[in-house]
C-alpha cells in the first residue's frame, strides 16, 4: 500500500526485531519489482526496565498513561526517552525518570534567567568568546543531530555552552547580545525538543508581596522580609537575589 501511495518513503522505522525477516523481505520484494521502498531505515533497541526486558509478567510492564497517573511529568518522560540513541538500549528506571525532571527544570531555569537578563543587563562590550560558543554549539549540534540522529551527544553540547553561560552571568560578564543569542538558539532548538514550559504570570496579590518585601529589605527588617518569602514559596512562589535584582519562579 504504501507503495501504491508513497513510492518510496523516506524514513521506516521499528524495533530491531523487524529487521529479519520483516524488513529485509519488503526490501527483497520491493527492489525485485524494480522499486526502491525506504531511503532510511530506523531500528529502535528494546526497552528495559530496571535492567530487565519490560514485560507484564513481571509486572514492569508501563504505559505512557500509567506514568502520567503516578504524577510523573510528561516532559519528563520525552526527554528522558531521546536522551538516548535509539540504536542503544535505554534502562528506564523511576530514579532515571526524577533525574531527567531535574535537568528539565534545569533547562527552563536557565532559558528563565537568560531572558529575564536580557532585560536587566545594560549594553556593554560584546563578549566575543561567549558569542563565538554560540555558534559553536550551534554547529556541533547540528552534526550530531545529521550523525544517525545523535541526540545525546547534541543536548551535551547544550549543558557545556549553558555551564559556561551561568558563570559569566554569575561574574556579571554575560553582555546583552551574546544571550539573546544564546536565547533564540535555546528556543529554536525547542521546536524539536518541546522542553521549554512557559513562564506562568504572577498573580496581583503575588506581586504585591514580592514588593512588600523588597520594601522591607531596603528597611534592613530582614525577618519579616524572610516571612513574606516564606509566604509565597507556601504559595508556590519561590524567590532568588542575584546580582541582577530579584528573580521569581512558579514551583
Amino acid at each position: 500500500m504504501s507503495m501504491k501511495y508513497l513510492e518510496t518513503v523516506d524514513i521506516h522505522g521499528g524495533g530491531v526485531d523487524l529487521i529479519f525477516p520483516h524488513h529485509e523481505n519488503e526490501i527483497a520484494q520491493s527492489e525485485g519489482a524494480g522499486k526502491r521502498p525506504v531511503r532510511y531505515w530506523l531500528h529502535c533497541e528494546h526497552l528495559l526496565v530496571d535492567g530487565k526486558k519490560m514485560s507484564k509478567s513481571l509486572g514492569n510492564f508501563y504505559t505512557l498513561r500509567d506514568l502520567l497517573k503516578k504524577g510523573y511529568d510528561p516532559v519528563a518522560i520525552r526527554f528522558l526517552l531521546m536522551n538516548s540513541h535509539y540504536r542503544n538500549q535505554l534502562n528506564f528506571t523511576f530514579k532515571e525518570l526524577d533525574s531527567a525532571k531535574k535537568t528539565v527544570d534545569n533547562l527552563n531555569a536557565f532559558i528563565s534567567r537568560t531572558k529575564d537578563l536580557i532585560k536587566k543587563v545594560e549594553e556593554k562590550e560584546k563578549n566575543e568568546e561567549l558569542s563565538l560558543l554560540v555558534d559553536e554549539t550551534r554547529e556541533k549540534f547540528e552534526d550530531s543531530m545529521n550523525d544517525d540522529l545523535n541526540v545525546p551527544l547534541a543536548i551535551s553540547y547544550l549543558f557545556d555552552m549553558i555551564n559556561v553561560f551561568n558563570k559569566e552571568m554569575d561574574n556579571k560578564t554575560a553582555d546583552k547580545e551574546s544571550l539573546k543569542k544564546a536565547y533564540d538558539f535555546l528556543v529554536s532548538i525547542n521546536e524539536i525538543f518541546d522542553f521549554l514550559e512557559e513562564k506562568k504570570e504572577l498573580t496581583e496579590e503575588e506581586k504585591t508581596l514580592i514588593e512588600e518585601r523588597e520594601k522591607l529589605r531596603r528597611e534592613k527588617r530582614f525577618k519579616e522580609a524572610d516571612e513574606v518569602r516564606a509566604l509565597l514559596k507556601k504559595k508556590g512562589v519561590l524567590l532568588e537575589d542575584t546580582p541582577y535584582g530579584i528573580r521569581w519562579k512558579k514551583i
